[in-house]
């Protein structure tokens, strides 16, 4: 599915080059940790695609995020370019929402206007979210709540609001993924291997960015292998 990217920035365009700020935002629980190996190659596999390819490198720019009990940046946008071999993710603590849902809205603040000052019209960011677990905030951090961070980052009124697409597997929930999703969000087929839902949803998202990089708007996929289309909330009928 094509969907047109707008300019979260400036609706007049000043500039000859467009830019996708894109977010692989990864689960890295423990829940998670017999998929270290296949997590850290994959996302290996992602990194050689972008910069072995210069139409992909010209306009996606990609920075790599992960979490568990806090967030972290494996990868500032910054750096992609420069890093001969991204970092090595490890799998620990539990699932909570709340600080990678703020970390990815911190990171677009920083982001979109670096890509601005450096001349590039900066297209609304694309996050992709891989998760294999429910939200574990409301266990690990009393009196807070990842909805209200979500509607953060989610406001129309915030220019660089980001479009979203999931992927849940293992015990992900529907209702959650529908929740952080704005464009598609995917859950696993019951009864299929877990491993080989997190080989095939790395895929489509790796796929997702070289099919928008060539057609410069977001395309969005409509299916993947071993997942089933979640529908999204409906607004207006």
């Amino acid at each position: 599915m094509n969907t047109p990217l707008s300019n979260p920035l400036d609706e007049t365009p000043q500039y000859t080059e467009s830019g996708l700020p894109v977010y692989v935002v990864l689960d890295t629980s423990l829940s998670m940790k017999d998929f270290e190996p296949l997590l850290n190659d994959t996302l290996e596999s992602i990194h050689q695609t972008i910069v072995t390819s210069p139409q992909v490198q010209e306009f996606v720019h990609l920075s790599v995020l992960s979490f568990n009990s806090r967030a972290h940046v494996v990868t500032a946008m910054t750096e992609i370019d420069d890093v001969q071999r991204l970092p090595v993710v490890t799998c620990s603590g539990r699932t909570n929402f709340g600080p990678m849902i703020r970390l990815v809205r911190s990171r677009i603040e920083h982001d979109v206007p670096a890509l601005g000052s450096r001349g590039i019209q900066v297209l609304r960011p694309l996050v992709f979210v891989l998760t294999d677990g429910a939200p574990t905030d409301e266990q690990d951090l009393p009196g807070e709540n990842w909805h209200d961070d979500l509607d953060e980052l989610l406001d129309p009124g915030w220019k660089p609001h980001p479009n979203v697409i999931t992927y849940g597997f293992g015990r992900a929930r529907e209702s959650v993924l529908r929740r952080l999703s704005t464009v598609a969000a995917f859950v696993a087929v019951e009864g299929g291997d877990n491993r080989e839902a997190l080989r095939a949803a790395m895929t489509s998202l790796l796929n997702s960015m070289v099919a928008s990089a060539e057609s410069h708007a977001l395309e969005v996929p409509t299916e993947v292998r071993g997942y089933r289309s979640v529908p999204l909330d409906v607004i207006f009928d």
